[in-house]
């Protein structure tokens, strides 16, 4: 890669933003939205890193630096779980303590810069607060005074905090397909963040979801490189706004740098292999993106790529991280990773040695996250002579500008008055209309919507499980404990009673996620209903102990599926899932299948709104569903993946970017103003929509782009924008795309971006169109041959 890799991500991204920019915003309260606007002032007209780089701040960073000691210096480089400095752990119904003598011994002794995250428990805002208080009071007793910069993984919503709004997982925010409802879900958990006192966030994932089996699946934002780049992208605006120092904003973290999510077993933490082509091309752009979008701090990547474990990687946390992608902020490693080079990779003899490769290769900041050896080992090795200072106040810069660009040198504080709208009607409301838009019809033979007064049963696992529903990372890691969980969020079976009455609902638990329970009574109970509503449901999970096998659906839900099928009876299938799990045979013999991944509080509503039509389905699947375990492909394969097998070797569940919606919608019309166009030319697309349907409805218009012919066998198609659109009954509407032909560029075998001349074909709703990029023009170098004799 090189400096023209960097131009061409960052138009791919200013395309994304674009696409964005035309959904619309959703509204908030006017007083919210004015503050906003207010403290994002100083830097409205750019979504920068950090605050603006200024003489002041460099002074001020730099003239600090001066001052610190070396010990000082490598503490700031040291981050701990506040599980170090505590005394007991919390439970729904006794708080956390800290332990003052373990809290001063971090900071005062051994300068400790950094902190993170809760013991089991989700704290309240005044707990929070109290914690943070102590944490600074204990930092302004330090000779320098540095405020202590706190992180947290509030990964959908602020949900290691009681009363916070919660969002859907990132996987179902992208089945919006509204980059729009991500960064406004985001830009309320920087602020509920903030109002906690915590001004760093580890979010979003920008991995890609391109091997289903990963624990982590349901964290990303898909399996599409531009889905994911204008997604990721979108949640780091809402989280920073333009101005990071907003007591509103918060920085945000992309993570897992880099290829962390397509491990080769499926196992968290395990081994990827990668080609380099192929990083570059579907990995770096989403990063890239968030990068151009201002992202101020990066997480490594746990695992390794191609047996290179990237914390140890000069060659990708330097030189492509920093110096080709031109990444300023800070790099922090994950949950004891840097001790994991020796004691998990084995490429480190020792824990020291492990602390050097790690900071040589790149690291700012080491999540140890519960000893203090770290900043021990870098002393030592910084005194030896095997780390140059310079390479630790390079780190210790870095970090000191994040903190003076959260505004923590001027007030670490926490600010009450910002508790007051945590969890308000109206950001209560965004994330129902985000767990509305996601839910995604994956098929309907005729029995949705539900008519009034329609008899159902209610049965399977996913009908009563509040953690089905929300997932992991709800106020505790694996989001298992509901001690915490509002009371007021509703299940599946009891948004559905309310929907259609009591009266009308019979529940029969059935089965548990693997284990049945009543099968037969299910069966008994189906002759008495017009219609039977299986809810489905996975476990929520969470990196290691999310590791599984395969993909199947657990034999207990499928014999209870299958069993009321049988009965004759319309079976609509309601799947709570964090991954996809195989469900071809149970598919086969319902009417109707729902997809409602693991949609928050609000999960449960609106499955029943939809259901019975109250709301039209408009969620798009952002990933393939696979229709057999050991067959996973990706929608962007190549040619060559459908040759020579019948039907061909690609015959997922359901495609990406497929979904269903209760009125139908018609393409005509795909027009490009220009049949050439050169190496730097833009091609716009247009196309005309109706709703041909008798209701309004969502439609998201998906662009896609073949390279017919390349010089690496390029895929059958890629998708290249999108955008969702409202349209009344009867109603049309004309869509335009501009396509930068900078933007078709592909990693070539020199791992550089080109963009080869030839016959590109756009795809929109079954429309086609061509047009060519032509080759670009010889400029002579031949000197002209004297004249005369």
């Amino acid at each position: 890669m090189n400096g023209t890799v960097r131009t061409h991500f960052s138009r791919r991204a200013r395309i994304a933003w674009r696409a964005a920019a035309a959904l619309g915003a959703l509204g908030a309260t006017a007083t919210h939205a004015a503050a906003q606007r207010r403290a994002d002032a100083p830097e409205a007209t750019r979504a920068a890193t950090s605050a603006a780089v200024t003489p002041e701040r460099d002074q001020f960073v730099e003239g600090l630096l001066r001052q610190m000691t070396l010990e000082e210096k490598v503490g700031e480089m040291t981050q701990l779980t506040i599980q170090a400095v505590s005394r007991t752990e919390g439970t729904p119904t006794r708080e956390h303590e800290l332990d003052p003598a373990k809290l001063e011994d971090a900071i005062l002794r051994y300068h400790v810069g950094s902190m993170l995250n809760v013991w089991d428990v989700a704290f309240t805002p005044q707990h929070w607060h109290q914690v943070i208080r102590s944490i600074q009071d204990v930092a302004r007793r330090s000779r320098l005074k540095i405020p202590v910069l706190y992180g947290i993984d509030a990964v959908h919503g602020n949900h290691y905090m009681v009363g916070g709004t919660l969002f859907p997982q990132n996987i179902a925010l992208a089945a919006t397909w509204n980059p729009e409802l991500v960064r406004r879900s985001n830009e309320i958990t920087a602020y509920e963040t903030r109002a906690a006192g915590i001004p760093w966030n580890f979010s979003p994932v920008l991995d890609l979801a391109r091997q289903p089996l990963w624990s982590r699946f349901f964290e990303t934002f898909g399996e599409d490189v531009y889905l994911t780049s204008t997604m990721g992208a979108a949640a780091v605006r809402g989280q920073q706004g333009g101005n990071i120092g907003s007591p509103l904003r918060v920085a945000a973290t992309g993570k897992h740098f880099l290829g962390y999510s397509m491990p080769l077993s499926g196992k968290d933490r395990s081994t990827a292999w990668i080609p380099d082509r192929q990083l570059y091309e579907f990995f770096v752009p989403s990063f890239q993106a968030a990068m151009d979008s201002g992202l101020a701090t990066v997480m490594i990547n746990s695992g390794d790529i191609n047996g290179e474990p990237v914390h140890a990687s000069h060659r990708i946390l330097t030189g492509l991280l920093r110096e080709r992608m031109g990444f300023q902020g800070v790099a922090v490693s994950d949950w004891e990773d840097i001790i994991k080079l020796h004691t998990q990779h084995h490429v480190a003899p020792t824990q020291k040695e492990a602390v050097r490769m790690a900071v040589m290769a790149g690291v700012d900041m080491s999540m140890v996250p519960y000893s203090l050896d770290f900043p021990k080992y870098l002393l030592e090795l910084v005194r030896e002579g095997s780390i140059p200072e310079s390479r630790i106040d390079l780190s210790v810069r870095r970090i000191l500008r994040l903190k003076y660009d959260l505004g923590l040198f001027r007030d670490a504080y926490p600010d009450a008055r910002l508790t007051r709208n945590i969890g308000s009607a109206a950001s209560q409301a965004v994330s129902r209309r985000a767990a509305e838009e996601s839910v995604t019809l994956l098929k309907n033979d005729g029995v949705l919507p539900l008519a009034r007064g329609t008899r159902v049963l209610v049965t399977g696992p996913g009908a009563t499980s509040l953690p089905v529903m929300h997932g992991a990372w709800t106020h505790t890691w694996q989001g298992m404990n509901t001690a915490m969980y509002s009371r007021t969020t509703k299940s599946p079976l009891q948004a559905v009673t309310e929907e259609a009455g009591a009266a009308n609902v019979t529940f029969v638990p059935g089965s548990e996620i693997a284990k049945e329970i009543d099968i037969q009574a299910a069966v008994r109970a189906a002759q008495g209903v017009d219609v039977v509503l299986v809810f489905l449901g996975e476990n929520p999970s969470a990196e290691g102990p999310g590791d599984i096998e395969d993909l199947s659906l657990p034999e207990a839900q499928r014999t209870l599926a299958q069993a009321l099928e049988a009965t004759g009876k319309p079976v609509v299938l309601v799947m709570f899932e964090n991954r996809p799990q195989i469900v071809r045979e149970v598919e086969a013999g319902a009417r109707a299948v729902v997809m409602g991944y693991e949609t928050g509080p609000y999960g449960g509503t609106a499955v029943a709104d939809i259901l019975w039509g109250d709301v039209n389905p408009s969620g798009r699947l952002p990933f393939t569903y696979p229709r057999y375990t050991g067959s996973l492909v990706h929608y962007d394969n190549l040619w060559s993946e459908k040759v020579g097998q019948g039907e061909g070797m690609v015959r997922p569940q359901w495609e990406f970017g497929y979904g269903l919606s209760y009125t139908t919608f018609a393409y005509s019309g795909l027009r490009l103003d220009r049949a050439q166009a050169g190496p730097n030319g833009t091609v716009t697309a247009t196309v005309t929509v109706q709703n041909t349907g008798r209701r309004a409805g969502q439609e998201v218009v998906q662009l896609y782009v073949r390279d017919l012919y390349a010089s690496i066998a390029p895929p059958n198609r890629r998708l290249r924008g999108f955008q969702k659109i409202t349209l009344a009954a009867g109603e049309t509407k004309t869509v335009t795309f501009p396509i930068r032909v900078q933007d078709l560029a592909f990693i070539g075998m020199d791992n550089t971006p080109v963009v080869e001349p030839g016959d590109f074909e756009v795809l929109v709703g079954g429309q086609m169109a061509r047009f060519t990029v032509a080759q670009p023009p010889m400029t002579s170098t031949a000197v002209p041959a004297a004249g005369g004799s």
